[in-house]
């Protein structure tokens, strides 16, 4: 089992939506799509939460073409930076 790159663009940018309760569109493979919010992440799965569902469903990273914000365009703007650490050392001052 590989460990999970917390590090990473998108594994960063998937927390912050997470964190902040963002509806989502997970575009399978298949062609379908499934509409949520993501409750938690790891290195195979992605845990969506339907509207109105009690239960989350499990979507493996395999079978995902894209995600997409379903509120990309409204009027608020950007939310904060994702807060992870990076894991790279801050430049010495100038």
């Amino acid at each position: 089992m590989s460990e999970f790159d917390t590090s990473l663009p998108g594994v960063r940018l998937l927390q912050q939506w997470i964190r902040q309760r963002r509806p989502l569109r997970l575009h399978l493979a298949s062609g379908k799509a499934l509409e949520g919010r993501l409750i938690w992440q790891d290195h195979e799965f992605l845990a969506l939460l339907p509207h109105r569902a009690e239960r989350p469903q499990l979507v493996t990273r395999r079978r995902l073409e894209w995600v997409e914000s379903l509120d990309t365009f409204s009027s608020e703007p950007d939310p904060a930076p994702a807060t992870i650490p990076s894991p790279r050392l801050p430049l010495p001052p100038s």
